[in-house]
């Protein structure tokens, strides 16, 4: 343990300092100096005490400077380095948020935790409070109010505090705006008494899951353009927003609701591992196989109904997918939905497992635009489920061979308006070649012409 030098006048200023900011009379041991530091919450004993420095020098551990540093930083959460004469300047300097006020609080652990007491305090076990900003009762009018602004990509999750509703807030616009980095929200009943939630989570890209444990709203609730952008959002039944939609009427826990009761999540997720090879493997499993270069790890919900592009969790991974891979332990899904899960992946090729998912519901886009793909295996394939397949196989100009069982059928009720629709190189099992007349649902048969031509051929 070093032990160095020290002036007992810089002591002396330490001290005078600390007692400038809790109005103590008190003389302190170095030792107990950073414990007066961390108890120090902006309130005042009195006018503290100004002692006289003295002279002379003394030997001191390091210790006791490593200590003041820390508690200077878990006071005004910095990651500055102080030297032993910047302590009392930077002692002086530190500030307190008091009174009962709406806060936002950013945390250390990437919280942005939204709360109404008396001072600022939080409830996230051994977080450290980086910065604080008060939350005005009318709100925020416009995005460039919102003053975590610039601190936006360091938040990961927000946080609302049940104490939160007892502040009054009627105007939730734009609360959330732009924290792109942001995965999910806890909390949100406390929000029942807004009104207004124009642009409340616009451009949030990463947000997935909303959580409440109950929604009863003060009255009718608007929001323009409040989750645009949103498109990987699901809510607890699996409703997931167009890409501009406004809040109105999607602020709840039903089948077009946004709202996920914690307590009721009955959403299925699927694990997404991208490898550098170009291979994506959809498991349960949420480890990547060992030896291989991951390029992303992410989810996607299973029964979620997408209905954007930019809800796949490989968007921006920066590696194409060649190869799309379903998993045996895929089977242990209640259901699936596949809508916009590839589209626009043009340089996949190939797409194996697919008779490894349990029954299947909406494959709306799925595999729209995917060029590369030239040969698709549907053997094995659950279409009982199947509802809707509207341009599912869209623009896939290259793809010409689909292959199916035998006695493949799609059930009754089942759309798929445009589903071949530029399919162009697709020909049938016994010779049936694309029609621009003919692609939607009723063209996805095994081939029997003239009675019944169609675009799948018999597996082999």
């Amino acid at each position: 343990m070093a032990v160095g030098t020290v002036t007992k006048a810089l002591l002396t200023e330490i001290a005078n300092a600390i007692r400038e900011q809790n109005g103590q009379q008190a003389r302190y041991m170095p030792l107990e100096m950073s414990s007066r530091v961390l108890e120090m919450d902006g309130t005042r004993e009195g006018a503290g005490l100004a002692a006289a420095p003295e002279a002379g020098t003394g030997i001191l551990s390091e210790v006791v400077f490593e200590l003041l540093a820390d508690a200077i930083r878990t006071q005004n959460g910095s990651t500055a380095t102080y030297t032993p004469a910047e302590m009392p300047a930077a002692i002086r300097a530190l500030t307190w948020d008091t009174g009962v006020k709406m806060r936002a609080l950013l945390l250390s652990d990437g919280t942005l935790e939204l709360n109404y007491r008396d001072g600022r305090s939080s409830d996230v076990e051994g977080a450290v409070i980086l910065e604080g900003w008060e939350i005005p009762a009318e709100g925020f009018s416009s995005s460039s109010d919102i003053p975590w602004r610039t601190r936006r990509s360091e938040v990961l999750r927000a946080l609302i505090d049940s104490d939160f509703a007892g502040g009054g807030l009627t105007n939730a616009s734009h609360l959330f705006q732009s924290l792109q980095q942001m995965t999910e929200v806890r909390g949100f009943e406390a929000l029942e008494g807004a009104l207004s939630f124009d642009q409340v989570f616009s451009s949030c890209p990463s947000l997935e899951s909303v959580y409440a444990a109950r929604w009863e709203p003060a009255g009718e609730q608007t929001g323009s353009l409040g989750l645009y952008g949103c498109n990987r959002l699901v809510g607890g039944m699996g409703y997931s927003p167009d890409y501009g939609e406004d809040v109105d009427g999607h602020l709840g826990f039903g089948e077009d609701g946004i709202l996920t009761d914690p307590a009721a999540d009955a959403r299925e997720w699927v694990a997404c591992h991208l490898y550098a090879d170009g291979e994506l493997v959809l498991t349960l499993d949420p480890e990547p196989e060992e030896g291989r270069e991951v390029a992303l790890s992410s989810r996607m919900c299973a029964t979620a109904r997408y209905r954007a592009i930019g809800s796949r969790a490989w968007d921006d991974a920066g590696v194409d997918v060649l190869k799309a891979t379903f998993s045996e332990d895929l089977s242990g899904l209640t259901y699936a939905n596949l809508s916009y899960w590839f589209y626009t992946d043009g340089e996949m090729a190939e797409v194996a497992g697919l008779s490894n998912l349990p029954e299947v519901r909406e494959m709306r886009y799925a595999f729209s635009s995917c060029d590369g793909l030239t040969e698709l295996d549907l053997s094995g394939f659950p279409t009982e489920g199947l509802t809707d397949l509207f341009y599912c196989f869209s623009g896939c100009s290259n793809l010409t061979t689909i292959r199916a069982d035998a006695d493949w059928s799609l059930p009754e009720g089942c759309e798929g308006s445009n589903m071949f629709y530029g399919c162009e190189a697709l020909v049938g099992g016994a010779g049936t070649t694309y029609d621009s007349g003919g692609r939607d649902e009723s063209y996805c048969r095994i081939d029997d012409p003239p009675v019944a031509p169609g675009y799948l051929t018999v597996k082999g």
